[in-house]
């Protein structure tokens, strides 16, 4: 455990793979040149741009898909990014880097909103937030955690006791983050936010790239809109994520698994269902509709 000097509180997890700050969990492999609570404080001073674009979003709820639509609205043209999103995931991503990239940059994130470089508010730099079921959020991190060959024995039921889900007081998890999120929306209406459910743009993901398109301030013609909606289809992007440049330092993990709505119900128990639906009381008051199933 230790503390800095804005007293930000660091500490590893019992699997030796994670760390938590200030109440949010993080992966240990993200960074290699310094600690999680430095990195926080890059994110907070960066210098940011009038026309940035950052992505936010709990992770596992649709980041690299919203990423990759952004990316394709903003150039005009329905071809893949060759660099990873992981590349310029803001507590990932080398700053100096970021620092350097041209305009306009999409940038993407899974800290909270409290997290968020302190000239989001000043610049009013147009943030998209994405967000997902729970029961999909949770299944798909449990697949995405039993990659590791630590947590291979990992259960559905023990996830439950991960900072991610855990009924403690750790302000990163997920209900913790969308009321973080719902306040951050409220509290900042001068903001331009686009809020969006995975559902729904699996749903309808033309339209969905319609609407962004006009919330970024680009032109974009429903022949290109629908060319970026075939373009990221979960498996046109499953095939293109092959050729992308990933960070040396991260381990691989596949990202795409199915990218399904309602592919909860073929793992959780009834039982696990409902715990689930009780704690989404926490969200009560918050501004976002949820869809389980299509």
């Amino acid at each position: 455990m230790a503390h800095n000097s804005n007293n930000r509180l660091e500490e590893d997890e019992p699997d030796g793979l994670s760390v938590v700050v200030d109440g949010v969990l993080f992966p240990k492999h993200f960074l290699t040149n310094r600690t999680m609570k430095e990195q926080l404080d890059c994110i907070r001073a960066l210098e940011m741009r009038e026309d940035d674009v950052i992505i936010c979003a709990f992770p596992k709820s649709g980041t690299h898909w919203l990423w990759e639509v952004s990316c394709m609205l903003l150039t005009g043209k329905a071809e893949y990014e060759t660099r990873a999103k992981e590349q310029v995931m803001l507590e990932a991503a080398q700053i100096q880097a970021v620092e350097q990239m041209t305009s306009p940059r999409v940038l993407n994130t899974h800290v909270p909103a409290s997290m968020l470089p302190k000239q989001v508010k000043d610049k009013r730099v147009k943030v998209i937030h994405v967000y997902r079921n729970v029961k999909d959020v949770f299944t798909s991190l449990y697949f995405h955690f039993k990659q590791h060959p630590k947590r291979e024995h990992l259960t559905l039921e023990s996830l439950f006791t991960q900072s991610y889900f855990s009924p403690n007081n750790y302000n990163g998890n997920y209900f913790a983050s969308l009321k973080t999120m719902d306040s951050f929306i409220k509290d900042n209406p001068d903001i331009p936010v686009f809020n969006v459910s995975f559902e729904d743009t699996k749903k309808d993901p033309v339209n969905t790239v319609s609407r962004l398109g006009e919330f970024l301030g680009v032109e974009a013609s429903p022949e290109l809109c629908a060319d970026i909606a075939r373009a990221t289809s979960f498996s046109n992007m499953q095939q293109a994520d092959t050729n992308k440049h990933h960070p040396q330092h991260m381990p691989p993990v596949r990202i795409y698994r199915k990218g399904e709505v309602g592919d909860w119900t073929n793992h959780l128990t009834v039982a696990q269902s409902e715990r689930l639906d009780m704690d989404m009381k926490k969200l009560k008051g918050c501004s976002f509709s949820f869809t389980y199933t299509l």
